[in-house]
């Protein structure tokens, strides 16, 4: 796998929504995957995995007190359930992503064959559990949430001196996360400092807040996770979970986003219509006097007003790099058509002259500071 797989990746966190109960997981999976089947996106699904026999210290086991150490033994799923889980992301087509938070789950994922691993933030700098990730051959992706900025340089020159295949997502670890505090500038902050890995986006916010996947788009973000789940009478979704209609939206806005930002990493290409239109509004070029055949265009014989006809030369045609020879009479008023002129093109010369020069000086390995300034000097 290369980083292009992480080129419009979406990632449905399921985490602890499954409830403990594996027909619950399945359905989250069947329910959500159907609506990515709407949208022309990577789609992966990810679990998370804890060998819970040593994740949670003896003397805590089995207390109501702490919310996390209940949470995790209520959710609890054995390896036959979570297995059943991954099966049916790989038997839907999905990319199949683990996040394990003790080194035998990651033991787990191997044996399970997950496609990625996803280290979570409160793991980013667990280094015995990272060190043991990077034994694996799976691309991994770091979640950077209350994560310093030295923490995040260390690790990217860990898994850089690896060779390892990874990216970073910016995340805010608040659940959920408030508007005053998504911090979406990070994206650029990230891909600056960081330009050779590819940035994406943790979203914790509220479902219902769907100006944020559109202004991480924007920004330049490539890969974007969103906790995912079903509610039901049994069971309570969290204020950072969407189901799937909340899913739905949140895909569409991404869409829409794509399609406002357009292409990325080169030039746009301009449409005919938009030529055209541009076209209309351009001044064309009239004989502001007789002009004999043979004598040459410039200021001094030609004007520029609106409109302008068909193959009709426009004042953005004028350049001290080209030259327009008449080849007939042109008389005062006329528009002046290309048909009518010689067209000689100095630019081309001037370009190649440059390159030239460029060639010779890379072949000498000879430095030149930042935008060095070159004269063209010639007698002739």
């Amino acid at each position: 796998m290369s980083a292009s797989l992480f080129d419009k990746l979406f990632i449905f966190e399921i985490a602890n929504n499954h409830m403990g109960s594996v027909a619950h997981g399945l359905k989250i999976i069947r329910e959500v995957g159907q609506v990515s089947t709407e949208f022309d996106f990577k789609f992966a699904f990810k679990l998370q995995y804890r060998n819970l026999n040593t994740f949670i210290h003896p003397d805590f086991k089995g207390r109501k007190d702490f919310k996390y150490v209940r949470r995790f033994e209520e959710t609890r799923l054995n390896e036959k359930k979570l297995k059943a889980l991954k099966d049916e992301i790989k038997n839907l087509g999905f990319i199949s992503i683990c996040t394990p938070f003790d080194e035998d789950s990651v033991s787990l994922i191997e044996k399970h064959e997950f496609d990625m691993i996803k280290i979570g933030s409160c793991s980013f700098n667990d280094w015995p559990l990272i060190e043991r990730i990077v034994k694996t051959d799976k691309p991994v992706i770091l979640s950077t949430g209350g994560v310093s900025v030295e923490d995040i340089d260390k690790a990217v020159a860990f898994f850089e001196h690896r060779k390892k295949t990874f990216c970073l997502l910016h995340c805010v670890s608040e659940y959920p996360t408030s508007r005053e505090n998504l911090q979406l500038n990070q994206i650029d902050f990230m891909r600056q400092r960081y330009p050779d890995i590819p940035i994406g986006f943790s979203t914790h916010e509220e479902p219902d807040n769907l100006d944020a996947i559109k202004m991480a788009i924007a920004k330049g973000a490539t890969v974007f996770e969103r906790h995912v789940g079903i509610e039901s009478q049994n069971y309570k979704l969290n204020k950072y979970s969407s189901n799937p209609e909340q899913i739905r939206q949140w895909l569409s806005a991404a869409k829409d986003a794509f399609q406002l930002c357009g292409v990325s990493g080169k030039f746009r290409q301009v449409s005919e219509r938009e030529r055209q239109e541009l076209r209309e509004l351009k001044r064309g070029v009239f004989a502001a006097r007789n002009i004999k055949k043979g004598e040459r265009l410039d200021i001094s014989n030609v004007f520029f007003a609106i409109p302008n006809i068909k193959n009709q030369l426009v004042a953005s045609d004028f350049s001290k790099y080209t030259e327009f020879v008449s080849l007939r009479q042109i008389n005062k008023d006329e528009p002046i058509i290309l048909a009518d002129v010689e067209v000689r093109n100095l630019r081309d010369r001037v370009l190649e002259i440059m390159y030239e020069v460029r060639k010779l000086i890379m072949d000498s390995r000879t430095s030149l500071p930042p935008k060095a300034d070159l004269e063209l000097s010639h007698h002739y």
